[in-house]
């Protein structure tokens, strides 16, 4: 365990749950309420996806899920890099539309 960085003091620091004290990161479980929460905006981000159209999806997934510049995209698809950053602003302000109404401030 030692050649991995391991010492009988991070062990026993873990172990107390002391870790922080220890200079080690805290390793505690998130709680229930953060799972929850975590869980509760990824459903309201799915929602959001599925409230574009199919091209507005995939741009979304890409240039913000993938984070592929706008440049490199339109190279990989053969167009515009002034049209598809147009189209990515577009569906962007839509993303943003749909967040406001649903009560997050963006």
């Amino acid at each position: 365990m030692e050649q991995n960085g391991y010492t009988e003091e991070s062990y026993e620091a873990w172990r107390d749950n002391a870790s922080e004290g220890a200079g080690i990161p805290d390793m505690e479980l998130p709680g229930v309420d953060e799972l929850v929460e975590k869980k509760l905006l990824l459903g309201v981000l799915a929602d959001a996806m599925d409230s574009l159209l199919p091209e507005e999806r995939e741009l979304a997934m890409k240039v913000f899920g993938e984070q592929i510049p706008v440049t490199e995209l339109s190279q990989q698809i053969g167009g515009s890099r002034r049209t598809l950053a147009f189209r990515k602003d577009k569906v962007l302000e839509k993303l943003r539309h749909f967040f406001r109404e649903h009560g997050f401030d963006v």
